[in-house]
Protein backbone atom coordinates (compact mmCIF):
# COMPACT_ATOMS: atom_id res chain seq x y z
CA UNK A 1 0.00 0.00 0.00
CA UNK A 2 1.26 3.47 -0.84
CA UNK A 3 2.20 5.74 2.09
CA UNK A 4 -0.67 7.84 3.40
CA UNK A 5 0.11 11.52 3.78
CA UNK A 6 -2.24 13.60 5.91
CA UNK A 7 -3.33 16.84 4.25
CA UNK A 8 -5.09 19.86 5.76
CA UNK A 9 -8.83 19.34 6.06
CA UNK A 10 -11.00 21.55 3.88
CA UNK A 11 -14.71 21.49 3.15
CA UNK A 12 -13.93 20.73 -0.50
CA UNK A 13 -11.52 17.84 0.17
CA UNK A 14 -13.94 16.24 2.66
CA UNK A 15 -17.16 16.77 0.69
CA UNK A 16 -17.66 13.07 -0.18
CA UNK A 17 -17.36 12.09 3.50
CA UNK A 18 -19.21 14.87 5.27
CA UNK A 19 -19.17 18.52 6.29
CA UNK A 20 -16.49 20.77 7.72
CA UNK A 21 -17.52 23.95 9.50
CA UNK A 22 -14.81 26.54 10.04
CA UNK A 23 -15.62 28.70 13.06
CA UNK A 24 -12.34 30.67 13.12
CA UNK A 25 -14.00 33.94 12.14
CA UNK A 26 -17.45 33.29 13.57
CA UNK A 27 -19.18 36.36 14.92
CA UNK A 28 -22.46 35.68 16.69
CA UNK A 29 -23.91 32.30 15.82
CA UNK A 30 -24.20 29.93 12.88
CA UNK A 31 -25.99 26.67 12.14
CA UNK A 32 -23.92 23.56 11.45
CA UNK A 33 -26.31 21.74 9.12
CA UNK A 34 -26.34 17.96 8.82
CA UNK A 35 -25.18 17.36 12.39
CA UNK A 36 -28.30 15.36 13.27
CA UNK A 37 -29.07 13.87 9.85
CA UNK A 38 -30.66 10.54 10.72
CA UNK A 39 -33.08 7.91 9.52
CA UNK A 40 -36.51 7.59 11.12
CA UNK A 41 -35.18 4.68 13.25
CA UNK A 42 -32.65 6.95 15.01
CA UNK A 43 -34.85 9.06 17.26
CA UNK A 44 -32.59 9.52 20.30
CA UNK A 45 -30.22 12.51 20.02
CA UNK A 46 -26.97 11.90 21.87
CA UNK A 47 -24.36 14.35 23.16
CA UNK A 48 -21.27 12.56 24.42
CA UNK A 49 -18.11 14.13 25.83
CA UNK A 50 -14.99 12.19 24.80
CA UNK A 51 -11.63 12.72 26.52
CA UNK A 52 -8.39 11.30 25.15
CA UNK A 53 -5.60 11.27 27.74
CA UNK A 54 -2.61 10.18 25.64
CA UNK A 55 -1.63 9.64 22.04
CA UNK A 56 0.92 7.25 20.59
CA UNK A 57 3.57 8.36 18.08
CA UNK A 58 2.12 5.84 15.62
CA UNK A 59 -1.50 5.11 14.87
CA UNK A 60 -2.29 1.50 13.97
CA UNK A 61 -5.63 1.20 12.23
CA UNK A 62 -7.23 -2.23 12.45
CA UNK A 63 -10.87 -1.23 12.08
CA UNK A 64 -13.02 1.47 10.58
CA UNK A 65 -16.52 2.26 11.73
CA UNK A 66 -19.74 3.43 10.13
CA UNK A 67 -23.01 4.70 11.52
CA UNK A 68 -25.90 3.48 9.33
CA UNK A 69 -28.64 5.49 11.04
CA UNK A 70 -27.05 8.86 11.80
CA UNK A 71 -24.38 11.34 10.94
CA UNK A 72 -21.73 11.87 13.62
CA UNK A 73 -20.25 15.25 14.56
CA UNK A 74 -17.14 16.19 16.55
CA UNK A 75 -16.41 19.59 18.08
CA UNK A 76 -13.13 20.13 19.90
CA UNK A 77 -13.49 21.57 23.40
CA UNK A 78 -9.74 22.07 23.93
CA UNK A 79 -8.75 23.59 20.59
CA UNK A 80 -6.97 20.37 19.59
CA UNK A 81 -6.15 19.45 16.01
CA UNK A 82 -7.10 15.91 14.99
CA UNK A 83 -6.19 13.27 12.48
CA UNK A 84 -9.24 12.31 10.40
CA UNK A 85 -8.98 8.98 8.55
CA UNK A 86 -11.66 7.93 6.05
CA UNK A 87 -12.08 5.70 3.03
CA UNK A 88 -14.65 4.85 0.41
CA UNK A 89 -16.56 1.58 0.42
CA UNK A 90 -15.88 -1.17 -2.08
CA UNK A 91 -18.64 -2.85 -4.08
CA UNK A 92 -19.32 -5.09 -1.07
CA UNK A 93 -19.72 -2.09 1.28
CA UNK A 94 -16.54 -2.93 3.17
CA UNK A 95 -13.55 -0.54 3.34
CA UNK A 96 -11.64 -0.12 0.09
CA UNK A 97 -8.28 0.59 1.74
CA UNK A 98 -6.83 1.74 -1.59
CA UNK A 99 -8.99 4.88 -1.15
CA UNK A 100 -7.87 5.58 2.43
CA UNK A 101 -7.29 9.28 3.06
CA UNK A 102 -5.99 11.18 6.08
CA UNK A 103 -6.70 14.80 6.92
CA UNK A 104 -5.61 17.12 9.70
CA UNK A 105 -8.48 19.11 11.16
CA UNK A 106 -7.65 22.50 12.60
CA UNK A 107 -8.75 23.38 16.14
CA UNK A 108 -11.43 25.71 14.75
CA UNK A 109 -13.12 23.09 12.56
CA UNK A 110 -16.25 21.09 13.38
CA UNK A 111 -16.32 17.77 11.53
CA UNK A 112 -19.48 15.85 10.59
CA UNK A 113 -19.26 12.37 9.06
CA UNK A 114 -22.24 11.54 6.85
CA UNK A 115 -24.22 8.38 7.57
CA UNK A 116 -22.41 5.21 6.44
CA UNK A 117 -19.04 6.92 5.97
CA UNK A 118 -16.15 4.61 6.83
CA UNK A 119 -13.88 6.35 9.31
CA UNK A 120 -11.39 5.72 12.08
CA UNK A 121 -12.15 6.70 15.65
CA UNK A 122 -11.37 10.18 16.90
CA UNK A 123 -7.60 10.79 16.96
CA UNK A 124 -6.45 14.11 18.46
CA UNK A 125 -2.87 15.16 17.72
CA UNK A 126 -2.33 16.64 21.18
CA UNK A 127 -3.36 15.21 24.53
CA UNK A 128 -5.17 15.52 26.74
CA UNK A 129 -8.03 16.57 24.48
CA UNK A 130 -11.79 16.68 24.94
CA UNK A 131 -14.48 16.68 22.28
CA UNK A 132 -18.23 16.89 22.13
CA UNK A 133 -19.74 14.20 19.88
CA UNK A 134 -23.30 14.25 18.62
CA UNK A 135 -25.35 11.68 16.73
CA UNK A 136 -28.72 9.97 16.96
CA UNK A 137 -29.26 6.42 18.26
CA UNK A 138 -31.99 3.91 17.57
CA UNK A 139 -32.18 2.70 21.16
CA UNK A 140 -31.99 -0.92 19.99
CA UNK A 141 -28.30 -1.16 18.98
CA UNK A 142 -26.53 -1.36 15.66
CA UNK A 143 -25.75 2.36 15.70
CA UNK A 144 -22.03 1.71 15.16
CA UNK A 145 -20.80 -0.99 12.78
CA UNK A 146 -17.14 -2.01 12.94
CA UNK A 147 -15.29 -3.24 9.86
CA UNK A 148 -12.02 -5.14 10.34
CA UNK A 149 -9.33 -4.27 7.80
CA UNK A 150 -7.61 -7.10 5.89
CA UNK A 151 -4.32 -5.95 7.42
CA UNK A 152 -3.37 -3.26 9.91
CA UNK A 153 -2.29 0.12 8.56
CA UNK A 154 0.19 2.25 10.51
CA UNK A 155 0.35 6.02 10.23
CA UNK A 156 3.13 8.16 11.70
CA UNK A 157 1.19 10.62 13.87
CA UNK A 158 4.28 12.74 14.59
CA UNK A 159 4.71 13.32 10.83
CA UNK A 160 1.10 14.53 10.68
CA UNK A 161 1.79 17.09 13.39
CA UNK A 162 4.69 18.38 11.31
Amino acid sequence: MKPIVATPLTAESFEFFGNVFDISSLKGSAFATGTFDATSEAKLPVLQIVTVETIAPELTIRQLETHPYSSQTFLTLDQAASLIVVCKPGADGRPDVSTLQAFISAPHQIVTYRRNVLHHKLTPLKAPASFAMTMCHTGVGGDTVLHDLPEAITLDVTAAVG
